[in-house]
């Protein structure tokens, strides 16, 4: 028994069930890119790194986290901008650490042309810079940061992710401003 009637409604629901399929397949597929864009952190986590400083100590980024906020700069010591700025990192450094932030200030040395590690470190002590110091060797850490300008400051949270980076000569308030927005303050 045949219900020709019926054939019209049933091709229609057909039609139907193909096209939710694909307009199901579609509102997840929004839903799912929505959050991604809105729901998640934004901010890149900080690549980890580990170097012997000046002093003979080891740093290592990742041990950081949730503990401190780190401050990277890197600079060299014929870059004039650089030069120009480093009596701000002391005295934000030391005004932070009056404060007791948990705050760490690493510069690291990257050798171009002829700098020398001896350059950086005479330069270090002409300054009487009390902050940490590093050399990063070929450049390794300026490329995972991806800094092709001299002064470039990283600032990076507790949690161990990018807060901001600059391009450009620092001053003190402009340091600590930074750093107590990082913090919440």
């Amino acid at each position: 028994m045949t219900f020709p009637h019926i054939k019209p409604f049933l091709d229609l629901w057909s039609t139907l069930r193909k096209h939710s399929l694909w307009l199901l397949v579609a509102i997840l597929a929004a839903t799912t890119l929505l959050m991604l864009a809105c729901g998640g952190d934004n901010e890149p986590k900080a690549p980890d790194f580990q170097l012997t400083q000046f002093d003979g100590s080891e740093f290592r980024l990742s041990s950081q986290a949730g503990e401190n906020m780190t401050v990277l700069n890197f600079w060299y010591p014929t870059c004039p901008p650089c030069r120009e700025e480093m009596p701000s990192f002391e005295a934000a450094w030391q005004r932070l650490q009056s404060e007791n932030q948990e705050v760490k200030f690493l510069g690291l040395f990257v050798p171009q042309g002829f700098d020398s590690e001896q350059d950086a470190r005479g330069f270090v002590a002409e300054l009487g810079l009390t902050y940490g110091f590093a050399t990063d060797l070929h450049a390794r850490i300026a490329e995972m940061y991806q800094v092709e300008v001299y002064p470039t400051t990283v600032f990076i949270d507790k949690s161990g992710r990018v807060f901001k980076t600059q391009i450009s000569v620092l001053d003190e308030e402009t340091i600590i401003g930074i750093v107590d927005e990082m913090s919440g303050g």
